[in-house]
């Protein structure tokens, strides 16, 4: 495969997709994808002559570097990515990178769905920073390689897998869901396990920050980091699901499952359920939804 690009090794890849209607409109889907053996005379921009062409610089830009170091100038900054990291950035915002020797990394350009909106969060997730080292850096690898693998082969996934593989990496960049995560062992899956124990009590974000040894701020902070919620929200979410229930399969009257699932006035119940659910807690009895 002949890749016209200064710096750029033959023995890489690079293929291109053509999006369908139905994939425009309902999927997440890639654009195009490489895997790239690089030298220091690789470089590229949103004015190189590549990126003018089509539709490149309206795609969101996802790199996993394997070898080497690319340098980056995004927003700005410059930066530099090395092995193990991954880069992601808006290519409709001004960007220039340029290769090290020895440098090897895949690429991928996406859109579809709401994946600016998963690329907003995902920078929020990580400090503002886009060039970050997720701990699914092996898992996304090999999502990665799926895809370049069925293009090699000549038999691609389908758009509806590539949506699957895309939304897969897209979580796996915002929430830091590892094996060591759901190990039975794990701070977060014993706090979840504690607060659905006493889900109806009247519990505080401190009170199972203490269950698990961890402060109240650094518990919120890796709670959020692991699920992509909030502690109480977690709480207050796990509550309303039990009042729904209630309210649909029981004659208890709203105050009576307000202070049931853990709240200290009926008024405060109805006003969360409200803000959460869109209605109030009579109405969804008489129209569950």
């Amino acid at each position: 495969m002949l890749i016209p690009e200064a710096g750029v090794h033959q023995t890489s890849e690079r293929y291109y997709f053509t999006p369908s209607a139905l994939a425009h409109e309902l999927f997440y889907y890639p654009t195009r994808c490489g895997h790239y053996f690089c030298n220091s005379a690789y470089s590229f921009g949103y004015q190189s002559e590549i990126a003018l062409q089509g539709d490149h610089n309206l795609n969101i830009m996802l790199f996993a570097v394997q070898d080497g170091a690319l340098e980056l100038e995004l927003g700005g900054k410059t930066t530099l990515a090395t092995s193990g990291q991954v880069v992601l950035f808006d290519c409709r915002e001004p960007y220039r990178y340029h290769g090290t020797d020895g440098l090897e990394f895949i690429w991928l350009l996406f859109n579809g769905l709401n994946a600016r909106d998963f690329y907003r969060r995902i920078l929020q997730a990580h400090g503002d920073r886009h060039v970050f080292a997720p701990t699914a850096y092996s898992e996304i690898l090999l999502e990665l390689d799926s895809l370049l693998s069925g293009c090699a082969s000549g038999e691609r996934l389908s758009e509806a897998a590539c949506s699957q593989l895309l939304h897969r990496i897209l979580c796996q960049l915002l929430l830091e869901e590892t094996g060591t995560v759901r190990d039975a062992d794990s701070c977060i899956t014993q706090a979840i396990r504690y607060m659905n124990e006493h889900l109806f009590e009247q519990l505080t974000v401190a009170m199972v920050a203490e269950a698990v040894s961890l402060s109240p701020s650094h518990f919120s902070r890796q709670f959020k980091r692991h699920t992509g919620y909030s502690p109480y929200e977690y709480i207050v979410l796990r509550r309303l699901d039990k009042a729904k229930y209630m309210l649909t399969s029981t004659t208890l009257t709203v105050k009576e499952i307000a202070y049931h699932i853990g709240y200290n006035s009926e008024e405060n119940f109805i006003h969360s359920f409200q803000k959460n659910v869109g209605i109030s807690p009579s109405l969804f009895r008489k129209y569950p939804i």
